[in-house]
């Protein structure tokens, strides 16, 4: 880690190099460690160090981006030289109007944790030791996350942070069957590694000799990696000013209008204590908490410093870095818990699905939000209130503004977990949905 005093000197130096009208610049650190188990063994451990440099220039409403992983003197000056070159080559952007300028970052915990190489192999072992014991194989991987991020720009803007993760995740395989858990944390201390092997163990004994059931419409109890693979989807399609206002959005003109179900409320709280905390967006702009949806009604969409100047509207602080052609997007996303146990929303399920989690989401119609994909690593039928076998995987095509318009309960709590669609670290609770439209079966 280089520290916030030196990533400025590096950043004002980048700032006196361009000749530029405006200049941003992103600085990015990070120290990662990864330990990695197939078969029941640990096979590689790695940790690696990494730098960035993203110099964003404009000239008048030219604007070129460039990039490069060294921070000596001479490569920031040619990383300028190369973002300089790309913009004066450039048509103007008529819609562009100014680099944001600075305002009051929130005040974040920033402390870091790292795990030595003996907490993440002990935690792998833990994982591995209880499948073996069930006769299974057990696969993962643990990884720590340690990083520093910084944003400047030459209208005075600065902006600082440091954070750290740990993700531990596993599958576990039988002859004919599989499980999947995971555990998120800050601190090492706060990965339960027992948990995460014991839920992957059962997942994959219980879901052993799965048999085949037709496809079509059925209940589903979304448990929340799943819901978390749904969401990630709407965060990018769902509330994004761009995407709403060249009316691509299943969002579009609904603004204050009913949109879901009552009992779905989405918010974006970067500051939840579930949650790894970014107090500012990637053009140094703060963030805070925004509810989007509440009780079914559409309330805000997402915009960054260009959209919010096209739109004439508030910079809600979520931008991604330059050049973004996707748009704002909100990035600690959640649905509101409701007031249900898991326990008790399956018991309330006269003939559907439970679903551990979702697998190769891909979109299939961005206006209507509808996506495919198969479930995967544990999908069992539920009969008259009760789990009553493991069942094949079944491939779906499901609207998602359709699903959040039909859940019949919202799990009491939030379940903290790493999307393998989205971006940052996600809370989810599991979802009772009334409607949910399988299209074919799977070979196992």
């Amino acid at each position: 880690m280089l520290g916030q005093t030196k990533l400025k000197q590096i950043a004002d130096t980048v700032l006196k190099l361009s000749q530029a009208d405006q200049t941003e610049v992103l600085l990015s650190v990070s120290e990662d460690a990864l330990t990695r188990f197939a078969n029941n063994h640990i096979h590689q451990n790695m940790a690696w160090d990494t730098i960035g440099i993203s110099v964003r220039v404009i000239y008048g409403k030219k604007i070129g981006v460039a990039s490069t992983n060294a921070f000596d003197k001479q490569s920031l000056a040619d990383v300028v030289e190369q973002a300089s070159i790309l913009a004066k080559f450039q048509e103007d952007d008529p819609e562009f109007q100014s680099l944001p300028g600075p305002k009051d970052i929130p005040q974040v915990d920033e402390h870091v944790f790292k795990a030595n190489p003996e907490e993440m192999a002990t935690s792998a072992y833990m994982v591995i030791k209880q499948a073996q014991e069930k006769g299974l194989i057990a696969s993962g991987a643990y990884a720590n996350d340690v990083s520093e991020f910084a944003v400047a720009n030459s209208l005075g803007v600065w902006a600082y942070h440091t954070g750290s993760s740990c993700n531990l995740s596993t599958i576990v395989l039988g002859k004919n069957s599989s499980g999947f858990a995971a555990d998120v944390a800050r601190k090492p201390s706060e990965v339960d590694a027992q948990t995460v092997g014991h839920v992957a163990v059962q997942k994959t004994w219980e879901s052993k000799n799965p048999e085949r059931i037709d496809p079509g419409e059925y209940e589903v109890i979304l448990e929340p990696q799943a819901v978390s693979e749904m969401m990630a989807f709407f965060q990018w399609y769902g509330p994004n000013a761009r995407i709403y206002h060249e009316n691509a959005s299943p969002l579009s003109g609904q603004m204050g209008k009913q949109v879901f179900g009552k009992n779905i409320t989405l918010i974006d709280d970067p500051f939840h204590p579930k949650v790894f905390p970014m107090p500012f967006d990637f053009e140094g702009q703060p963030k805070r908490k925004i509810v989007f949806v509440e009780n079914g009604i559409l309330k805000n969409i997402a915009y960054d410093s260009y959209y919010a100047k096209k739109y004439g509207a508030p910079n809600t602080g979520h931008a991604l870095p330059a050049p973004n052609t996707m748009g704002p997007i909100p990035l600690h996303f959640y649905i509101a818990p409701g007031d249900k146990t898991r326990e008790e929303m399956i018991a309330n399920v006269k003939r559907g699905l439970l679903v551990t989690r979702l697998w190769y989401v891909r979109v299939l119609n961005a206006k209507a939000l509808n996506v495919t994909g198969m479930t995967r690593d544990g999908t069992f039928l539920i009969e008259n209130g009760k789990i009553v076998k493991p069942v094949m995987n079944l491939r779906f095509n499901q609207s998602i503004p359709e699903a959040l318009n039909n859940v019949i309960a919202i799990e009491n709590k939030l379940t903290q977990l790493a999307s393998f669609e989205g971006e940052m670290i996600s809370l989810a609770p599991t979802l009772h949905i009334g409607k949910w439209e399988f299209s074919s079966g799977t070979l196992f």
